[in-house]
Protein backbone atom coordinates (compact mmCIF):
# COMPACT_ATOMS: atom_id res chain seq x y z
CA UNK A 1 0.00 0.00 0.00
CA UNK A 2 1.51 3.56 -0.11
CA UNK A 3 1.75 6.08 2.15
CA UNK A 4 -1.39 7.80 1.56
CA UNK A 5 -3.46 4.26 2.19
CA UNK A 6 -1.44 3.89 5.17
CA UNK A 7 -2.22 7.04 6.89
CA UNK A 8 -5.61 6.59 6.25
CA UNK A 9 -5.07 2.86 8.08
CA UNK A 10 -3.49 4.30 11.09
CA UNK A 11 -6.62 6.80 11.24
CA UNK A 12 -8.90 3.87 10.69
CA UNK A 13 -7.35 1.57 13.02
CA UNK A 14 -7.01 4.68 16.15
CA UNK A 15 -10.45 5.54 15.57
CA UNK A 16 -12.09 2.13 15.27
CA UNK A 17 -9.92 1.36 19.17
CA UNK A 18 -11.51 4.40 20.42
CA UNK A 19 -15.30 3.78 18.98
CA UNK A 20 -14.84 0.20 20.51
CA UNK A 21 -13.90 0.95 23.83
CA UNK A 22 -16.44 3.74 24.84
CA UNK A 23 -19.22 2.26 22.97
CA UNK A 24 -18.84 -1.44 25.04
CA UNK A 25 -18.26 1.47 28.30
CA UNK A 26 -21.52 2.92 27.60
CA UNK A 27 -23.34 -0.21 27.07
CA UNK A 28 -22.22 -1.67 30.28
CA UNK A 29 -22.92 1.76 32.46
CA UNK A 30 -26.51 1.22 31.17
CA UNK A 31 -26.23 -2.47 32.21
CA UNK A 32 -24.84 -1.72 35.41
CA UNK A 33 -26.99 1.55 36.29
CA UNK A 34 -30.48 0.05 35.18
CA UNK A 35 -30.26 -3.81 35.01
CA UNK A 36 -33.14 -3.52 31.73
CA UNK A 37 -32.90 -5.42 28.89
CA UNK A 38 -35.20 -2.43 27.50
CA UNK A 39 -33.21 -0.28 27.89
CA UNK A 40 -29.52 -1.76 27.00
CA UNK A 41 -31.41 -2.56 24.12
CA UNK A 42 -32.49 1.18 23.77
CA UNK A 43 -28.81 2.04 23.96
CA UNK A 44 -27.76 -0.21 21.41
CA UNK A 45 -30.25 1.57 18.75
CA UNK A 46 -29.22 4.68 19.63
CA UNK A 47 -25.92 4.01 18.85
CA UNK A 48 -26.84 2.31 15.66
CA UNK A 49 -28.79 4.96 14.25
CA UNK A 50 -26.34 7.17 13.37
CA UNK A 51 -25.81 4.50 10.50
CA UNK A 52 -29.17 5.17 8.77
CA UNK A 53 -28.59 9.15 8.07
CA UNK A 54 -24.93 8.43 6.15
CA UNK A 55 -26.96 8.99 3.46
CA UNK A 56 -27.30 13.21 4.09
CA UNK A 57 -23.50 13.13 3.45
CA UNK A 58 -23.12 11.88 0.21
CA UNK A 59 -23.45 15.58 -1.50
CA UNK A 60 -21.24 16.64 0.67
CA UNK A 61 -18.37 13.91 0.61
CA UNK A 62 -18.02 14.08 -2.85
CA UNK A 63 -18.16 17.79 -3.39
CA UNK A 64 -15.92 19.25 -0.60
CA UNK A 65 -12.06 17.89 0.78
CA UNK A 66 -12.47 14.35 2.65
CA UNK A 67 -9.14 15.20 4.34
CA UNK A 68 -10.98 18.35 5.75
CA UNK A 69 -14.43 15.90 6.77
CA UNK A 70 -12.24 13.76 8.16
CA UNK A 71 -10.68 16.19 10.38
CA UNK A 72 -13.67 17.93 11.47
CA UNK A 73 -15.63 14.63 12.35
CA UNK A 74 -12.99 13.36 14.45
CA UNK A 75 -12.17 16.65 16.48
CA UNK A 76 -16.37 17.33 17.02
CA UNK A 77 -16.56 13.00 17.89
CA UNK A 78 -13.33 13.97 20.25
CA UNK A 79 -14.85 17.11 21.80
CA UNK A 80 -18.13 15.52 22.72
CA UNK A 81 -16.62 12.47 24.57
CA UNK A 82 -14.62 14.76 26.57
CA UNK A 83 -18.15 16.66 27.47
CA UNK A 84 -19.20 12.69 28.44
CA UNK A 85 -15.50 12.47 30.63
CA UNK A 86 -16.10 15.72 32.84
CA UNK A 87 -19.85 14.78 33.06
CA UNK A 88 -19.25 10.98 34.43
CA UNK A 89 -16.72 12.48 36.93
CA UNK A 90 -18.98 15.37 37.64
CA UNK A 91 -21.79 12.93 38.52
CA UNK A 92 -23.89 14.54 36.02
CA UNK A 93 -24.11 12.09 33.34
CA UNK A 94 -27.92 11.93 33.07
CA UNK A 95 -28.70 8.54 30.70
CA UNK A 96 -30.68 11.03 28.27
CA UNK A 97 -28.03 13.18 28.17
CA UNK A 98 -25.25 10.39 27.48
CA UNK A 99 -27.41 8.70 24.72
CA UNK A 100 -28.05 12.28 23.02
CA UNK A 101 -24.21 13.05 23.04
CA UNK A 102 -23.14 9.23 21.70
CA UNK A 103 -25.86 10.13 19.09
CA UNK A 104 -24.37 13.03 17.84
CA UNK A 105 -20.62 11.42 18.66
CA UNK A 106 -21.37 8.52 16.65
CA UNK A 107 -23.37 10.15 13.81
CA UNK A 108 -19.70 12.42 12.94
CA UNK A 109 -17.81 8.87 13.42
CA UNK A 110 -20.22 7.33 10.47
CA UNK A 111 -19.29 10.16 8.11
CA UNK A 112 -16.30 9.15 7.95
CA UNK A 113 -17.02 5.21 6.53
CA UNK A 114 -18.27 6.54 3.30
CA UNK A 115 -15.38 9.15 3.24
CA UNK A 116 -12.73 6.28 3.72
CA UNK A 117 -14.23 4.25 1.35
CA UNK A 118 -14.30 6.82 -1.37
CA UNK A 119 -10.82 7.58 -0.57
CA UNK A 120 -9.60 3.58 -0.95
CA UNK A 121 -11.26 3.62 -4.34
CA UNK A 122 -9.72 6.12 -5.43
CA UNK A 123 -6.11 5.33 -4.45
CA UNK A 124 -6.07 1.56 -5.28
CA UNK A 125 -6.19 -0.63 -8.67
CA UNK A 126 -9.85 -2.03 -9.09
CA UNK A 127 -7.90 -5.66 -9.47
CA UNK A 128 -6.52 -4.54 -5.77
CA UNK A 129 -9.84 -3.62 -3.68
CA UNK A 130 -10.69 -6.74 -2.52
CA UNK A 131 -6.89 -6.93 -1.02
CA UNK A 132 -6.68 -3.51 0.23
CA UNK A 133 -10.24 -4.29 2.31
CA UNK A 134 -9.10 -7.11 3.27
CA UNK A 135 -6.03 -5.46 4.80
CA UNK A 136 -8.12 -2.33 6.17
CA UNK A 137 -10.77 -4.81 8.21
CA UNK A 138 -7.73 -7.16 9.14
CA UNK A 139 -5.78 -4.34 10.52
CA UNK A 140 -8.61 -2.76 12.68
CA UNK A 141 -10.18 -6.17 13.78
CA UNK A 142 -6.85 -7.24 15.33
CA UNK A 143 -6.57 -4.21 17.20
CA UNK A 144 -10.59 -4.91 18.14
CA UNK A 145 -10.09 -8.55 19.05
CA UNK A 146 -7.27 -7.41 22.23
CA UNK A 147 -9.87 -4.83 23.34
CA UNK A 148 -13.03 -6.63 23.25
CA UNK A 149 -10.51 -9.33 25.39
CA UNK A 150 -9.62 -6.73 27.65
CA UNK A 151 -12.94 -4.64 27.64
CA UNK A 152 -14.33 -6.31 30.58
CA UNK A 153 -11.16 -6.24 32.83
CA UNK A 154 -10.59 -2.78 32.30
CA UNK A 155 -14.02 -1.47 32.51
CA UNK A 156 -14.01 -3.40 36.21
CA UNK A 157 -9.78 -2.01 37.28
CA UNK A 158 -9.78 1.10 35.09
CA UNK A 159 -12.94 2.71 35.44
CA UNK A 160 -15.44 4.18 32.96
CA UNK A 161 -13.94 7.31 33.37
CA UNK A 162 -10.79 6.86 32.14
CA UNK A 163 -11.66 4.74 29.09
CA UNK A 164 -13.53 7.93 28.09
CA UNK A 165 -10.89 9.98 28.76
CA UNK A 166 -7.67 8.24 27.00
CA UNK A 167 -10.72 7.97 23.91
CA UNK A 168 -11.17 11.41 23.56
CA UNK A 169 -7.16 12.00 23.52
CA UNK A 170 -7.46 9.50 20.99
CA UNK A 171 -9.90 10.71 18.18
CA UNK A 172 -8.78 14.61 19.03
CA UNK A 173 -5.33 13.19 18.12
CA UNK A 174 -6.37 11.61 14.85
CA UNK A 175 -7.83 14.61 13.80
CA UNK A 176 -4.50 16.25 13.75
CA UNK A 177 -2.90 13.40 12.07
CA UNK A 178 -5.89 13.73 9.02
CA UNK A 179 -5.18 17.53 8.88
CA UNK A 180 -0.87 17.30 8.96
CA UNK A 181 -0.37 14.15 6.54
CA UNK A 182 -3.06 13.36 5.09
CA UNK A 183 -2.55 14.34 1.51
CA UNK A 184 -5.13 12.82 -1.34
CA UNK A 185 -6.54 13.95 -4.74
CA UNK A 186 -9.01 16.05 -5.76
CA UNK A 187 -12.20 14.39 -7.23
CA UNK A 188 -13.24 16.13 -10.36
CA UNK A 189 -16.42 17.31 -8.11
CA UNK A 190 -14.63 18.61 -5.81
CA UNK A 191 -12.72 21.09 -8.18
CA UNK A 192 -15.58 22.41 -9.53
CA UNK A 193 -16.26 26.16 -9.24
CA UNK A 194 -18.19 26.72 -5.55
CA UNK A 195 -21.26 28.89 -5.70
CA UNK A 196 -23.18 30.20 -2.72
CA UNK A 197 -26.09 28.17 -3.72
CA UNK A 198 -24.87 25.47 -1.57
CA UNK A 199 -28.43 24.20 -0.98
CA UNK A 200 -28.99 24.13 -4.55
CA UNK A 201 -26.16 22.20 -5.18
CA UNK A 202 -26.45 19.76 -2.07
CA UNK A 203 -30.12 18.65 -3.80
CA UNK A 204 -28.91 18.51 -7.35
CA UNK A 205 -26.04 15.91 -5.97
CA UNK A 206 -28.64 14.19 -3.96
CA UNK A 207 -30.71 13.29 -6.39
CA UNK A 208 -28.69 12.35 -8.66
CA UNK A 209 -26.90 10.16 -6.56
CA UNK A 210 -29.98 8.43 -5.15
CA UNK A 211 -30.59 8.01 -9.00
CA UNK A 212 -27.20 6.33 -9.63
CA UNK A 213 -27.96 3.85 -6.45
CA UNK A 214 -31.92 3.48 -7.65
CA UNK A 215 -30.77 1.68 -10.64
CA UNK A 216 -28.56 -0.63 -8.73
CA UNK A 217 -31.28 -3.05 -9.20
CA UNK A 218 -29.30 -6.31 -8.76
CA UNK A 219 -26.59 -4.56 -6.12
CA UNK A 220 -30.13 -3.25 -4.23
CA UNK A 221 -31.33 -6.92 -4.58
CA UNK A 222 -28.66 -8.33 -2.43
CA UNK A 223 -28.66 -4.76 0.11
CA UNK A 224 -32.24 -5.57 0.75
CA UNK A 225 -31.81 -9.62 1.82
CA UNK A 226 -28.65 -8.10 4.01
CA UNK A 227 -31.46 -5.56 5.49
CA UNK A 228 -33.39 -8.51 6.68
CA UNK A 229 -30.58 -10.90 8.05
CA UNK A 230 -29.30 -7.20 9.85
CA UNK A 231 -32.45 -7.11 11.78
CA UNK A 232 -32.40 -10.25 13.10
CA UNK A 233 -28.86 -10.40 14.01
CA UNK A 234 -28.94 -7.18 15.75
CA UNK A 235 -32.46 -8.66 17.78
CA UNK A 236 -29.79 -11.08 19.05
CA UNK A 237 -26.52 -9.39 19.87
CA UNK A 238 -28.56 -6.53 21.78
CA UNK A 239 -29.25 -9.31 24.37
CA UNK A 240 -25.37 -10.41 24.93
CA UNK A 241 -25.01 -7.99 27.82
CA UNK A 242 -28.48 -9.67 29.04
CA UNK A 243 -26.78 -13.20 29.38
CA UNK A 244 -23.57 -11.70 30.55
CA UNK A 245 -23.09 -12.35 33.66
CA UNK A 246 -19.94 -10.01 34.20
CA UNK A 247 -18.08 -7.19 31.86
CA UNK A 248 -15.51 -10.13 31.50
CA UNK A 249 -18.57 -12.54 30.15
CA UNK A 250 -19.50 -9.91 27.82
CA UNK A 251 -15.49 -9.06 26.42
CA UNK A 252 -15.50 -12.98 25.57
CA UNK A 253 -18.21 -12.47 23.48
CA UNK A 254 -17.29 -9.56 22.28
CA UNK A 255 -13.75 -11.26 21.43
CA UNK A 256 -15.64 -14.68 19.58
CA UNK A 257 -17.31 -11.97 17.33
CA UNK A 258 -14.11 -10.23 16.49
CA UNK A 259 -11.95 -13.14 15.88
CA UNK A 260 -14.47 -14.36 13.64
CA UNK A 261 -14.51 -11.25 12.11
CA UNK A 262 -10.87 -11.44 11.61
CA UNK A 263 -10.31 -14.50 10.26
CA UNK A 264 -13.25 -14.13 7.69
CA UNK A 265 -11.00 -10.59 6.46
CA UNK A 266 -8.36 -12.94 5.90
CA UNK A 267 -10.12 -15.63 4.63
CA UNK A 268 -12.31 -13.05 1.86
CA UNK A 269 -9.45 -12.90 -0.95
CA UNK A 270 -8.84 -16.48 -0.57
CA UNK A 271 -12.59 -17.02 -2.18
CA UNK A 272 -13.15 -14.01 -4.08
CA UNK A 273 -12.77 -16.15 -7.53
CA UNK A 274 -16.18 -18.11 -6.23
CA UNK A 275 -19.37 -17.51 -8.03
CA UNK A 276 -21.35 -14.87 -5.90
CA UNK A 277 -24.69 -17.13 -6.26
CA UNK A 278 -22.64 -20.21 -4.61
CA UNK A 279 -20.49 -18.93 -2.13
CA UNK A 280 -22.93 -15.97 -0.31
CA UNK A 281 -25.75 -18.26 0.31
CA UNK A 282 -23.35 -21.59 1.58
CA UNK A 283 -21.38 -18.21 3.89
CA UNK A 284 -24.83 -17.27 5.35
CA UNK A 285 -26.52 -21.06 6.06
CA UNK A 286 -22.55 -21.65 8.08
CA UNK A 287 -23.13 -18.33 10.11
CA UNK A 288 -26.18 -19.17 10.98
CA UNK A 289 -26.27 -22.82 12.16
CA UNK A 290 -22.98 -21.91 14.07
CA UNK A 291 -24.90 -18.76 15.79
CA UNK A 292 -28.14 -20.85 16.90
CA UNK A 293 -26.02 -23.84 18.05
CA UNK A 294 -23.74 -21.69 20.09
CA UNK A 295 -26.76 -20.45 21.96
CA UNK A 296 -28.81 -23.95 22.37
CA UNK A 297 -25.43 -25.35 23.44
CA UNK A 298 -24.58 -21.96 25.78
CA UNK A 299 -23.94 -24.69 28.74
CA UNK A 300 -20.75 -25.98 27.81
CA UNK A 301 -17.52 -24.29 28.77
CA UNK A 302 -15.69 -22.58 25.71
CA UNK A 303 -18.08 -24.71 22.74
CA UNK A 304 -20.31 -21.47 22.67
CA UNK A 305 -17.58 -19.16 22.00
CA UNK A 306 -15.96 -21.23 19.66
CA UNK A 307 -19.22 -21.52 17.49
CA UNK A 308 -20.05 -18.05 18.09
CA UNK A 309 -16.57 -17.28 16.62
CA UNK A 310 -17.17 -19.36 13.57
CA UNK A 311 -20.61 -18.00 12.40
CA UNK A 312 -18.66 -14.41 12.50
CA UNK A 313 -16.16 -16.05 9.55
CA UNK A 314 -18.77 -16.31 7.67
CA UNK A 315 -20.53 -12.80 8.18
CA UNK A 316 -16.68 -11.42 8.09
CA UNK A 317 -16.39 -12.47 4.66
CA UNK A 318 -19.84 -11.26 3.57
CA UNK A 319 -19.00 -8.03 4.65
CA UNK A 320 -15.98 -7.32 2.76
CA UNK A 321 -18.02 -9.23 -0.04
CA UNK A 322 -20.52 -6.19 0.36
CA UNK A 323 -18.09 -3.22 0.95
CA UNK A 324 -16.38 -4.44 -2.67
CA UNK A 325 -19.76 -5.03 -4.91
CA UNK A 326 -20.58 -1.04 -3.82
CA UNK A 327 -17.07 0.07 -4.90
CA UNK A 328 -17.00 -1.96 -8.22
CA UNK A 329 -20.46 -1.50 -9.26
CA UNK A 330 -21.03 2.14 -8.51
CA UNK A 331 -19.43 5.07 -11.43
CA UNK A 332 -16.66 6.75 -10.25
CA UNK A 333 -17.55 10.12 -9.33
CA UNK A 334 -20.24 8.64 -7.28
CA UNK A 335 -18.71 6.42 -4.23
CA UNK A 336 -18.79 8.36 -1.44
CA UNK A 337 -22.50 9.22 -1.83
CA UNK A 338 -23.33 5.55 -3.53
CA UNK A 339 -21.68 3.84 -0.38
CA UNK A 340 -23.52 6.59 1.97
CA UNK A 341 -27.07 6.04 0.63
CA UNK A 342 -26.47 1.80 0.63
CA UNK A 343 -24.63 1.77 4.32
CA UNK A 344 -27.59 4.31 5.19
CA UNK A 345 -29.90 1.48 3.64
CA UNK A 346 -28.10 -1.27 5.38
CA UNK A 347 -28.59 0.32 8.76
CA UNK A 348 -31.99 1.47 8.03
CA UNK A 349 -33.67 -1.28 10.23
CA UNK A 350 -30.90 -2.44 12.63
CA UNK A 351 -31.93 0.13 15.49
CA UNK A 352 -35.60 -1.63 15.28
CA UNK A 353 -33.82 -4.69 15.54
CA UNK A 354 -32.13 -3.57 18.62
CA UNK A 355 -35.18 -2.28 20.09
CA UNK A 356 -36.97 -5.18 19.73
CA UNK A 357 -34.64 -7.30 21.04
CA UNK A 358 -34.78 -5.41 23.97
CA UNK A 359 -38.81 -5.03 24.06
CA UNK A 360 -39.10 -9.27 23.41
CA UNK A 361 -35.87 -9.83 25.78
CA UNK A 362 -38.26 -7.69 28.95
CA UNK A 363 -40.65 -10.44 28.59
CA UNK A 364 -38.45 -13.61 27.12
CA UNK A 365 -34.96 -14.99 27.90
CA UNK A 366 -31.92 -13.65 26.09
CA UNK A 367 -31.07 -17.00 25.05
CA UNK A 368 -34.07 -17.69 23.47
CA UNK A 369 -33.77 -14.38 21.58
CA UNK A 370 -30.42 -15.15 20.59
CA UNK A 371 -31.43 -18.80 19.20
CA UNK A 372 -34.00 -17.30 16.71
CA UNK A 373 -32.24 -14.41 15.96
CA UNK A 374 -29.45 -17.14 14.06
CA UNK A 375 -32.78 -17.92 11.69
CA UNK A 376 -31.86 -14.80 9.60
CA UNK A 377 -28.52 -16.02 7.79
CA UNK A 378 -30.58 -18.73 7.02
CA UNK A 379 -33.52 -17.16 5.40
CA UNK A 380 -30.83 -14.85 3.44
CA UNK A 381 -29.41 -18.20 1.90
CA UNK A 382 -32.81 -19.30 1.06
CA UNK A 383 -33.77 -16.04 -0.27
CA UNK A 384 -30.57 -15.72 -2.82
CA UNK A 385 -31.40 -18.84 -4.32
CA UNK A 386 -35.13 -18.14 -5.12
CA UNK A 387 -34.38 -14.44 -6.03
CA UNK A 388 -34.56 -14.56 -10.20
CA UNK A 389 -31.62 -11.37 -9.89
CA UNK A 390 -29.27 -13.15 -7.49
CA UNK A 391 -29.64 -16.90 -8.20
CA UNK A 392 -28.01 -16.13 -11.52
CA UNK A 393 -25.08 -14.44 -10.45
CA UNK A 394 -22.74 -16.38 -11.51
CA UNK A 395 -19.82 -13.53 -11.58
CA UNK A 396 -17.03 -13.40 -8.99
CA UNK A 397 -16.30 -10.73 -6.93
CA UNK A 398 -14.51 -8.19 -8.55
CA UNK A 399 -16.45 -8.61 -11.69
CA UNK A 400 -18.79 -5.44 -12.17
CA UNK A 401 -22.40 -6.88 -12.70
CA UNK A 402 -23.98 -3.59 -13.12
CA UNK A 403 -23.77 -1.20 -15.89
CA UNK A 404 -21.53 1.95 -15.82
Amino acid sequence: MNKQLMILLTGRIITNFADSFYMIATIWYVKSATSSPLLIGLTSAVAILPVTIQFLYGPIIDRFSKKKILFVAMLGQGALVSVISILYYTNLLWLPLLLTLMFVALSLSECTYPTESALIESLTPREQLTRVNSIFAFSYQTLDIICDAVSGILIAFVGLGLIYVTNSILLLGTGLLFLFYLNVPRSTKETELRTVHFIKQYKDDFKDGFQVVKKRYTLLSVVFGIIGMNVMATMGISMLPVISESSADYGFWLTAMSLGTLTGTVLSSKVEKIALNRILPLLSLWSGLCWMLAFVLKDLSIMPYLLFALSWIGIGIIGIYVQTLIQVNLPKGYIGIGFAFISSLLGSLSPLGYLLGGVIGEFTSGRFLLVLSGVGYLAFSLYFWVNPRLKNLNKPLSIRFEES
